[in-house]
């Protein structure tokens, strides 16, 4: 593609909406100090060391629950939620489905559950961004996902406190929090589990997550193996029982969560949860604030109380500018951190760019953000002179 950017106007940060950006002075770590050539059983690391250090820095950040237990799980968050779902479900499991990653709940785990298993899966109807029904508030499980990474639409703070209040007696909670964890402030305790990737707002590898689980939840892991069998690897009674003393069941990815560590050390010094917030909704009002001087581009969800503020999706309006011309330039410059573009989610039909709003992708402020935009501003220039 024949697009010519002046190099020295570029951003420096990736827009990726995962995995994301990490805080500079992470990313200019020296490897071996993360270390991932350590014992996972080793005390320093784990017990005295790294794997508590994280635990509590997240329940701190997190503002969790007293009794509630915070454990490392391997691979990302598609591993934990059908932790999740086998671990956590009895007879019945309702959710939402509103996007790629809320249907890897509803659909691609939840499929694999007996057929005897009550499903009640409330799904975004045609040209609609979010479900209008609500969840089957006396499922044993109700799975949310408070923001879709792929659309780029949130779950609202008041629809997840009336999920909370209308529980039955006997459900369980669960959200997925990939997308939002360390970038917003959730109504706080109103759930039994939590589990999010740690490459988004923390900015760490891919490959790993937390898991955060109410007493309430814990207690259910024996009751659900009466229903059915639990898989070996997905077991997440012995995580526990290993979380007990900050310790994992299997070898986890040290790199991440010393990444992960550092990140909460940060955030926690530079105003905790609100401040990156505020980043993170900074971030997303300039992108708004450019869309409406622009006359190609504009919010795909217009509704701003279903908009996120941590990835953030803008449809293209011109039908004579496409995503993928966008993208492939900012791919030509062969800047490793534009080497993603702006690429909607697969699963994304309309013409749209998807950026990530992530507090460390402009810890200061805008400044990357108005380099891009510009950068974006002079590809569409160009190619409407084709």
């Amino acid at each position: 593609m024949n697009i010519q950017l002046d190099p020295a106007k570029l951003p420096s940060v990736t827009f990726s909406c995962g995995p994301g950006q990490g805080h500079p002075v992470i990313r200019q770590t020296p490897l071996y100090k993360t270390l991932f050539e350590r014992s996972h059983r080793a005390p320093d690391v784990s017990t005295r060391g790294l794997y508590h250090e994280t635990a509590e820095n997240l329940r701190t950040l997190l503002s969790l629950p007293t009794g509630y237990t915070v454990l490392f799980f391997l691979g990302g968050a598609t591993p934990a939620m059908d932790a999740v779902i086998w671990n956590l479900t009895k007879d019945s499991l309702s959710g939402l489905a509103f996007g790629a990653f809320s249907r890897r709940w509803t659909h691609n785990i939840a499929a694999r559950l007996e057929n005897s298993v009550r499903r009640a899966i409330r799904e975004a109807g045609e040209n609609e961004f979010f479900p209008c029904d609500k969840p089957d508030y006396n499922a044993s499980l109700i799975v949310l996902t408070p923001n879709e990474t792929s659309t780029g639409v949130q779950i609202p703070d008041d629809y997840l406190r009336e999920t909370w209040a209308k529980r039955g007696q006997d459900t369980l909670i669960a959200w997925d929090c990939t997308s939002c964890a360390g970038g917003r402030v959730l109504p706080a305790g109103q759930f039994d589990v939590m589990l999010f990737s740690l490459q988004k707002c923390f900015g760490a590898g891919g490959g790993s997550c937390a898991l955060v689980l109410s007493p309430k939840a814990v207690s259910r892991l024996e009751e659900a193996k009466k229903y059915h069998p639990i898989p070996f690897s997905l077991d997440l009674s012995e995580a526990v029982r290993h979380a007990a003393s900050a310790q994992t069941a299997n070898t986890p990815c040290t790199t991440n969560i010393w990444m992960c560590n550092e990140a909460c050390k940060w955030m926690l010094a530079n105003g905790g949860l609100p401040a990156m917030e505020h980043l993170c909704r900074e971030h997303a009002d300039y992108l708004l604030a450019w869309a409406a001087q622009t006359d190609y581009i504009a919010p795909l969800i217009k509704d701003a109380r279903l908009r996120s503020f941590t990835t953030l999706t803008l449809e293209i309006t011109d039908p004579d500018v496409k995503d993928a011309d966008i993208s492939a330039a900012l791919i030509s410059t062969g800047l490793a951190n534009l080497a993603d573009g702006l690429k909607k989610y697969s699963s994304v039909k309309q013409n749209s760019l998807r950026i990530s709003c992530f507090p460390f992708v402009d810890v200061h402020g805008v400044e990357e953000y108005k380099k891009l935009t510009a950068a974006v501003d002079e590809i569409v220039r160009q190619l409407k002179k084709r």
